[in-house]
Formats: structure tokens, C-alpha cells, sequence
């Protein structure tokens, strides 16, 4: 697997975004277009494999949904507690188990297993999210995992399938985004505080803390190569935008409650934050640091918050369910059998 070529392919997403992005002509409204059917369970992050055209969607493993025919698979992968999936590049990607506190790589075709990466020794705290968030930082081609119960940061070769180092972030990480420069925005929790943290990955060090006022729980993230711009969503209900070129927090809208994830789609200039509690999917304009606005809020069912954008379609795929009681040791809803469904919502 050559991590290498994810650097390359990064460079020339990077470039097409920027000459589309000013571009781009203003999306009227968005709607949900079809309903994709699956048998998984619960589920958490997604991430999109553009050159492949794939969605994998971290659910007791991997679910893998190919964008082209619209195929669901189930069970691509196994694990026991999954959160964080990442695509590697090269048709590979990665799915972190953290009961088990292992990080397995996989052909994301096939599901075949390349490696099985163990991170206990270096990663003690346990917990439901003792491995969550994963992305790849691509200046330096490590696999950055997230402790969201311990707030360390695992450096990962996945060449070696070893850790080769850690960071501590502090409080309760839930996502990041890397700028391409070999440096990490993430979102820390600390509860009804919450702060943007900047990781510089060479370094080993957490260089810059920004408080994030009036969010309560931060969870999603996504940044914006383009403006330079770390967009954060908090339970509360509230989106902030932090310039990075400023170091400031410079602007901020009202979204629903209970929303888990950022969606962006540089291309069309638009973010997506759909929020579970009150089943809405906000669509936000993003024009630059202080331009910032919702445009549409369109119905989605509830306990939808979370998903991923597929930039070259521009169609937002969203995991969504009916939902039952908690069974343990997961504190969420439960999936009612049979319901599992992707949405996928549009551009007119």
C-alpha cells in the first residue's frame, strides 16, 4: 500500500476544490431522493473513498455502500465496538475497535484483512471510546486514532502496524481534520465548555487552545482547505466557525440539537449538520470567516446525526433508523431490526 500516493491525491483534490470553490453556482434547495436499505445495527462515523467511489460506515465493523450502484454491504468487516473508519488511500482503509483496542486495515473492496494493529500498551484508559475518531494526517502518513475517554492521541504507522507515538489533546476529543500542512484541528469536549485544539504532529505537541463560546458537548468537525476555516457543531444546537488565519472564532449560526457530525462539500460551498434530537438537516452557506448562514433546514427522521458528503455528486449520505431502548454496554438507542436505511439527499 503506498500512503504516499494519499499526499499526491490530496494536492490535486486540494487544487480542484480551490478552482471550483468561487465558482461554483448557488444550490436552490436539497431533498431526499432515495432510501437505501441494510440490516446493520448501530452506527457512528463514515468516511468517502473518492477514487473508488465508496462509503464505509463504522457499525460493528464495516458497512460499505458503493456510490455508483447504490450496493449496501453489511459486515464488510468485523469488530465488537466501532467507531472511527479512515480511508487510506490506494483502495485501503482502516476501522478501530475499542473494546478490543485494535485498529484493523482492510481492502475496502474486498474486506480482506492487511493488518491488525494492537494499541493497548500505549492506550491504558478503557471505555466505549477508547478508540473512536481515526483519520490519516497525510504530511506525515500517520493514522491519527482518538482516546475520546482519555483525550490521548495515537500516532500510527500503518506500514509497521505499530504506534509510534502519542499526544495528549486533554478532555474529551470526539473529531479532527487535518490542514495538509502536517497539522490537526479537534474538537475537545470538556462538557459545557468546549475549546478547538491545535496538533502540531511533528512536533508531538498541542500548540494552539481556542474556547468555543455557548457550545455545550462539541461533537462534529470538518475544515475548509480553502478559507482556512474549522468548522465546529456542539450538542447544544450551536455551529462556530474558527479562522484559522485569525485565530479567532469569527462567526456562528443556530443549527438543531444533537447533532454528531460536520459534513462539507468545498465545492458547492455548502455544510451539512444533521441533528438527531430535532430531526432536521440545516444546509449552511459558506462563503468565507464571517459570511455564514443557513439556507435550508429540511426534515429528517429522528436520531439522524451523522454522515458523509460525497463532493463529486454532491449527494449527502446519511445512516438513519427507527430506534428502541439502550442495550448495554452502549448507553444509545438501539437499532429496531430491519430499518436501517441510508438516506441520500440531493441537490436540485
Amino acid at each position: 500500500m503506498a500512503i504516499a500516493r494519499v499526499v499526491l491525491a490530496a494536492c490535486c483534490i486540494s487544487t480542484m476544490l480551490m478552482s471550483h470553490a468561487r465558482a461554483a453556482a448557488e444550490i436552490s434547495r436539497y431533498s431526499i431522493t432515495a432510501h437505501l436499505s441494510g440490516t446493520g445495527g448501530s452506527w457512528d462515523y463514515a468516511a468517502i473513498d473518492p477514487m473508488n467511489a465508496r462509503l464505509y460506515l463504522a457499525q460493528a465493523g464495516v458497512t460499505a455502500l458503493d456510490l455508483q450502484t447504490n450496493q449496501v454491504t453489511s459486515g464488510l468487516v468485523s469488530a465488537k465496538i466501532s467507531h472511527g473508519v479512515a480511508v487510506l488511500g490506494d483502495g485501503f482503509a482502516a476501522i478501530a475497535d475499542s473494546e478490543t483496542k485494535v485498529i484493523t486495515v482492510f481492502e475496502g473492496q474486498s474486506g480482506r484483512i492487511v493488518s491488525v494493529i494492537p494499541t493497548a500498551e500505549f492506550n491504558p484508559v478503557n471505555g466505549p471510546h477508547a478508540l473512536d475518531a481515526l483519520l490519516l494526517e497525510p504530511k506525515t502518513g500517520l493514522l491519527i486514532a482518538i482516546n475520546g475517554e482519555s483525550g490521548l492521541l495515537l500516532l500510527v504507522d500503518v506500514k509497521g502496524a505499530r504506534v509510534v507515538g502519542t499526544i495528549a489533546a486533554g478532555g474529551h476529543p470526539e473529531f479532527a481534520a487535518a490542514d495538509g500542512t502536517g497539522k490537526l484541528f479537534i474538537n475537545v469536549n470538556r462538557g459545557k465548555t468546549s475549546e478547538i485544539a491545535t496538533v502540531d504532529v511533528a512536533a508531538r505537541a498541542v500548540v494552539r487552545r481556542v474556547a468555543l463560546a455557548g457550545c455545550e458537548g462539541a461533537t462534529g468537525l470538518a475544515y475548509d482547505a480553502v478559507e482556512q476555516l474549522v468548522m465546529s457543531v456542539c450538542d447544544n444546537g450551536a455551529f462556530k466557525v474558527f479562522d484559522v488565519k485569525s485565530g479567532r472564532v469569527t462567526a456562528g449560526t443556530a443549527v438543531g440539537r444533537g447533532a454528531d457530525a460536520v459534513m462539507f462539500d468545498a465545492r458547492r460551498r455548502r455544510a451539512f449538520v444533521a441533528s438527531g434530537d430535532d430531526g432536521t438537516l440545516s444546509v449552511i452557506s459558506v462563503k468565507n470567516a464571517a459570511d455564514i448562514a443557513v439556507v435550508q433546514t429540511l426534515a429528517i427522521p429522528v436520531g439522524t446525526r451523522l454522515g458523509a458528503v460525497d463532493i463529486g455528486s454532491g449527494r449527502v449520505y446519511l445512516p438513519a433508523a427507527r430506534f428502541g431502548p439502550p442495550k448495554p454496554p452502549l448507553p444509545y438507542p438501539s437499532v429496531v431490526p430491519g430499518t436501517f436505511e441510508f438516506l441520500v439527499v440531493s441537490p436540485n
